[in-house]
């Protein structure tokens, strides 16, 4: 248990540094809960997590506790009926509630562990087991589609054997079963009843499709992609922005009643009925070679957005929209069937990344197009990118110049004070054909969606500049490449949402200070870097 020194402030903490954090059910719930123990671990201390025996074998894996124990010695953070006696439950992420009711407990240390960001729980699968599980599939056609159709505690999060038989026989590849009971007819029963052998199989999956119970956290923590379904508890609450899911829900406005007995109709709640069409529909789509946009915006003109809207309509399959729960969607925005918006419910604070982290979840497609809001592009823009996101390439950008002509990003070489925008208010570019690089600019580029998230998406402490070159840098050291060409261009006007913002010069400070957290030892172990070529990690 952690000891305090009676000073009143941060230094009350002994050097011992060992933390206690409870959290005893279910399994899904300790894991998402790991998120307080892994803020604690950032602040230097050793955590000890106690939790239901059930969870041991899982919590084990996480990669950073101190060790895993029974809920027997009293905690420095219990985090039972956290969000069960939480009377915003039905409104508040499990990650919100978790870290508010840790605050409140650590704040008696004089420990804050801050708002909920960059909260995407972890467990680690060995080479060797996903390996195994690999090799136990590999005689059956892809893309392999795990099945996972039932709570075992709440018909509230259930979904009936013969909707999951429908919805599979809608499905290409193979679908594998993860329930306690025989698989339904053209499904592959797994009989993977126990929960170690289920988080093995599931490092295999190329999906998830799920109700909330825990297999959805453990494909969370394994970075497998979701499809979930909405019920009487919605998934957007429970999964970070940071995982690659999407939900379906059946047409109901009773979803997410927080209830673990339907107040309806308790023996047959009516959420269980969802159409087997709409769930194979929403899983195809994952499957399908399109391109999506994502663009996020804070306050910006209608004319602006639609400049923007106009010009990339053409080049891409989606557009979604995101702004922050302050922003402001202007009055005259032009409506289209492939243009989503979608707002941020949970008030954070406003932040590039963030944003983009919220709508590139909502998208569908395989490779997206994370677009500025005050960005005009050339029409064969995204054809061009597409053609250079080669096997291995992570990201492409391209030329973008102001209005007036000259040049606003050419490239982005490292320089002696950081990264910055090579040929900047030149005519000319330097650069004449597409190119690898260490790093490129936000403002318009197309991403590989396993990239994005095998690169950790955009980091949510960043509140606006230098998260960019942050997920580039990352990007790169799980092993894609960066490629910026010269041939395609377009406008980009600058700056037209931080003029809005109050304190920009505060929040460019703190950016630049977590970059140079994060990135300084790799800079300075590649000082002879110049920016263009190949590049390695320490």
């Amino acid at each position: 248990m952690l000891q305090g020194n009676g000073d009143g402030g941060s230094n009350r903490i002994s050097k011992a540094k060992r933390m206690i954090v409870r959290r005893s059910l279910a399994i899904g719930d300790a894991l998402s809960a790991t998120v307080v123990a892994d803020k604690l671990i950032d602040r230097g201390f050793d955590v000890v997590f106690q939790t239901h025996p059930i969870s041991h074998p899982i919590l084990r894996r996480h990669p950073r506790l101190y060790g895993v124990a029974d809920p027997t010695a009293i905690p420095d953070v219990n985090l039972d009926g956290a969000y069960e006696r939480n009377g915003r439950r039905r409104y508040l992420h499990f990650h919100q509630m978790f870290m508010q009711s840790a605050n409140q407990q650590l704040s008696h240390y004089g420990v804050r562990l801050g708002e909920a960001l960059n909260c995407h729980p972890r467990v680690v699968v060995t080479a060797q087991e996903k390996q195994y599980a690999r090799d136990q599939l590999a005689g059956h056609p892809r893309p392999w589609i795990f099945i996972c159709p039932r709570s075992d505690s709440y018909n509230v999060r259930q979904v009936p054997d013969w909707i999951w038989e429908q919805a599979a026989s809608r499905i290409p590849g193979t679908k594998f079963w993860l329930g306690r009971h025989p698989a339904p007819q053209g499904i592959v029963d797994l009989k993977a009843n126990d929960i170690e052998f289920v988080l093995v199989w599931l490092s295999a999956a190329d999906l998830l499709i799920t109700v909330d119970t825990g297999p959805m956290h453990l494909a969370a923590a394994l970075g497998v992609p979701i499809l979930a379904i909405n019920q009487s508890s919605s998934p957007d609450l429970h999964l970070s922005d940071q995982c690659d899911f999407n939900t379906v829900s059946p047409e109901l406005d009773c979803l997410n009643c927080q209830a673990n007995v339907c107040p309806k109709i308790p023996a047959m709640p009516p959420c269980q009925e969802i159409d087997p069409v709409t769930i194979a529909h929403a899983v195809n789509k994952r499957f399908l070679k399109t391109v999506s946009a994502v663009i996020p915006i804070y306050r910006p003109s209608a004319a602006t957005l639609n400049r923007c809207l106009l010009a990339v309509l053409p080049q891409v399959d989606e557009v979604i929209v995101t702004q922050a729960a302050d922003g402001i969607l202007p009055q005259g925005v032009i409506s289209n069937s492939k243009i989503r918006f979608i707002q941020k419910p949970q008030a954070f604070d406003i932040g590039f990344g963030r944003n983009v982290n919220f709508g590139f979840r909502h998208t569908g497609g395989n490779q997206v197009l994370v677009l500025n809001d005050d960005c005009y592009l050339d029409p064969n823009v995204v054809s061009h990118l597409r053609e250079l996101m080669t096997p291995g390439v992570g990201i492409v950008a391209h030329l973008l110049r102001y209005p007036s002509g000259t040049i606003y990003f050419g490239g982005k070489p490292r320089g002696p004070a950081g990264f910055y925008h090579l040929d900047h208010n030149q005519i000319n570019p330097s650069i004449q054909k597409p190119l690898e690089m260490e790093n490129v600019c936000g403002c318009s580029f197309l991403i590989d969606r396993r990239a994005f998230y095998e690169g950790g998406c955009f980091d949510e402490e960043f509140s606006m500049y230098a998260e960019d070159d942050d997920l580039c840098m990352s990007v790169r050291k799980r092993g894609w490449k960066i490629v910026y060409t010269p041939l395609v261009q377009g406008i980009h006007e600058g700056s037209k949402s931080s003029k809005t913002l109050p304190d920009v010069a505060a929040r460019m400070h703190a950016s630049n200070v977590r970059f140079g957290q994060k990135w300084n030892r790799y800079i300075h172990h590649n000082a002879n870097v110049k920016g263009l070529g190949n590049f390695n990690y320490p």
